[in-house]
């Protein structure tokens, strides 16, 4: 039960910010009085000065050795290490896994992860796509430049992507481009395919994706485990409704301040994210988001998912978008990524897309 609980707090942060955008019932489209934006900008103030979230000591969760192999800390595959500049100057550190191919599969990761952990994962993509992976760090993440979870302004993450593309394409203009991602990095990737102005890639392969606050796949905590032990993850509410606010009348001057925590030790380089963070890391509505994608997509989850409801991905996916669903029973959130099933599947979706 523990190990569930900090799954499902683990891979919800990309989505909960969403949660409380009713609350605030402004609208940029309606005019405000000068009165009321200064009585906005106060309340907002007030909310975003409030006390952060602290963690009491506590016992790590114990985790068996499957779980622990689930993690991906053992690498497995060689890889090239090397870096993709982007417009502002910083750079995306990557592990590159060559491959004479016409495909190339960029792979992006979950939250506070980094390419590391997807040492193996990237290596079986490889193998089952018969294509070269450059599995990424985010900015703010791994070796990547910027600070440890933040970003300098809302989608950021996907301008970083397009800047990777653009370098991809100038390399191997005949190459096809492949976006791969697991849980927060799927979620990213569904933003992208809502900004037409991007470069296009030309298929999706997201792997328990995060599709956002609205979705049916938003797993709940169970009401009688909720105060049971201290949590991973503690939520600074009234600074997300005060940040909304500010940002809803054009203030986002207050946006890299921490909205997220986890309990990890202060030695710990990401224990944090901010708003505009959380704000680029997945969909604000998945219905919008999976009618945007217009490429081939291919959607897997394991079954025994302790983040998302599995079942929900099928009927979803399917009713807003022409991708394919794939369930593998038995699998988890993190071992869907290594999982021999879904890497045929993998491998038979790539063998279609490559038939002329």
């Amino acid at each position: 039960m523990k190990n569930r609980m900090f799954l499902i707090i683990l891979n919800q942060i990309g989505i909960l910010i969403f949660l409380l955008i009713p609350v605030c019932t402004y609208s940029q489209s309606n005019t405000i009085s000068s009165h009321d934006s200064i009585n906005t900008v106060e309340e907002a103030l007030r909310l975003i000065n409030t006390s952060e979230p602290t963690f009491k000591p506590s016992i790590p969760l114990p985790m068996d050795s499957a779980q622990i192999a689930d993690m991906g800390f053992e690498q497995v595959y060689k890889d090239e290490p090397c870096k993709y500049t982007l417009r502002d100057g910083a750079y995306l550190f990557a592990q590159k896994y060559p491959r004479e191919s016409k495909t190339t599969i960029i792979l992006l990761h979950g939250v506070l992860s980094n390419s590391y952990t997807y040492n193996k994962m990237a290596g079986l993509l490889r193998e089952a796509a018969d294509a070269q992976v450059i599995s990424l760090d985010l900015r703010g993440h791994g070796q990547s430049s910027g600070r440890p979870g933040d970003v300098d302004y809302i989608d950021q993450y996907t301008d970083d992507l397009a800047d990777v593309v653009n370098k991809l394409k100038e390399e191997s203009p005949d190459n096809k481009i492949v976006f791969a991602g697991h849980s927060m990095g799927g979620g990213i990737i569904l933003r992208y395919a809502q900004r037409e102005e991007l470069p296009p890639a030309d298929a999706y392969l997201l792997f328990a994706p995060s599709l956002g606050h609205n979705a049916p796949t938003l797993q709940s905590l169970p009401p009688e485990t909720q105060d049971s032990i201290e949590p991973f993850l503690k939520i600074h509410i009234s600074r997300i409704v005060g940040l909304y606010m500010l940002n809803t009348i054009g203030i986002h001057k207050y946006d890299s301040l921490n909205v997220l925590f986890f309990n990890l030790p202060k030695e710990v380089p990401l224990r944090n994210y901010s708003y505009r963070s959380n704000m680029s890391n997945a969909p604000a509505d998945y219905k919008k988001a999976l009618q945007s994608v217009n490429i081939p997509l291919l959607v897997i989850v394991g079954g025994d998912d302790e983040a998302y409801v599995a079942a929900e991905y099928e009927p979803a996916v399917k009713e807003y978008s022409s991708g394919k669903v794939v369930l593998v029973e038995g699998a988890t959130h993190n071992s869907i990524r290594h999982n021999a099933k879904a890497l045929s599947e993998v491998e038979q979706w790539i063998n279609t897309l490559n038939q002329p």
